[in-house]
């Protein structure tokens, strides 16, 4: 039984409303997700293509959800420490994880401390971009099928370079080595920048990159494009022809980028941003923005998603088997 003041105050309350709108209240905060900024981390450097995927997505994001979307890079330990944080971060949507491929990569190289895919929420991909076979505008070929001719007559003669091992460059190059039979040098840098230079500069002949990373250089001229790994060719690059097409089977690969979030998500949160994101991928402004970066928009179900994780997990493990490869 409360108190006589007690009694004295909630009749107060009740005559003016105060009492009903106290016991709603927790309702209408649950209701009115996100009631703070978002955060989404970046497990890379600013200036990569997931950080400008990520803030580019971030404007809409934020437009659909009316708060702050702030994007967070925390590079480190092979994309793994961004990974981690967001892995242990709390399930309420406030912290997500733009991640892309080297994200179910990772398993196969390293003692992570976290499972890509069961211990993340799948909110939606977000886009996909090609990889393309560039080299040096000095290097005596003019297509894909040059560059296997000289490879051929020049074994662990021709360098190719990536930004690391077990990278997605690195591991596209031995892809491409096992499915051809070519014996070409792996030269492996601290980063894709450090390749990319050496091989503008003619020190190394050739490297994978991601279209983002290869379309000005390619458009300028300072690097030659012999191929995309994309099924279709790519606007962004035209005339450079597919694999595919170039009678190469079996190197159909897209570099892809996704909306994650912690495992066990809140539901108010996991319908809000699953509706917001595919909201901001509709809009017009972010599909212009990212379709000039060569990246594809590739919206689909969470589950959807989550295929696409496992298969690529299980794709580019028995790749890292067959070629051996080991990382420091």
């Amino acid at each position: 039984m409360p108190s006589a003041p007690r009694r004295t105050l909630l009749r107060a309350l009740a005559r003016t409303g105060l009492l009903a709108a106290a016991f709603c209240a927790p309702a209408l905060a649950l209701a009115a997700w996100p009631a703070q900024p978002v955060r989404v981390v970046v497990p890379y450097s600013p200036g990569g293509s997931s950080d400008l995927i990520a803030r580019a997505l971030a404007v809409e994001l934020g437009r659909e959800l009316g708060q702050s979307v702030v994007v967070d890079n925390k590079p480190g330990a092979s994309a793994m420490l961004g990974a981690e944080l967001v892995a242990r971060a709390a399930p309420d949507g406030y912290t997500l994880l733009l991640a892309d491929m080297p994200h179910v990569i990772n398993a196969s190289l390293y003692k992570t401390r976290y499972d890509p895919i069961k211990d993340f929420t799948p909110l939606g991909l977000v886009g996909s971009t090609p990889l393309v076979l560039v080299v040096n505008p000095k290097l005596p070929v003019k297509t894909l099928k040059d560059y296997i001719d000289l490879a051929k007559s020049r074994p662990g003669k021709l360098n190719l370079a990536s930004g690391g091992n077990g990278t997605t460059t690195h591991l596209m190059g031995e892809l491409m080595k096992q499915q051809l039979g070519l014996f070409i040098t792996h030269i492996p840098y601290k980063g894709s920048g450090q390749a990319m230079g050496d091989v503008l500069s003619g020190q190394i002949e050739g490297t994978f990159a991601t279209a983002p990373g290869a379309v000005g250089h390619v458009k300028s001229g300072t690097l030659r494009a012999l191929a995309v790994t994309s099924a279709a060719p790519t606007p962004a690059l035209p005339g450079v022809p597919t694999f595919e097409s170039s009678g190469v089977k079996g190197l159909t690969v897209t570099h892809w980028f996704g909306l994650l979030a912690p495992a066990k998500l809140a539901p108010e949160a996991d319908a809000a941003l699953q509706q917001a994101l595919t909201r901001a991928l509709a809009a017009p402004a972010l599909q212009q923005r990212l379709t000039a970066m060569a990246v594809d928009l590739t919206p689909g179900t969470p589950a959807q998603f989550v295929q696409r994780m496992e298969a690529d997990s299980a794709r580019w493990a028995r790749v890292i088997q067959d070629a051996k490869i080991k990382v420091d």
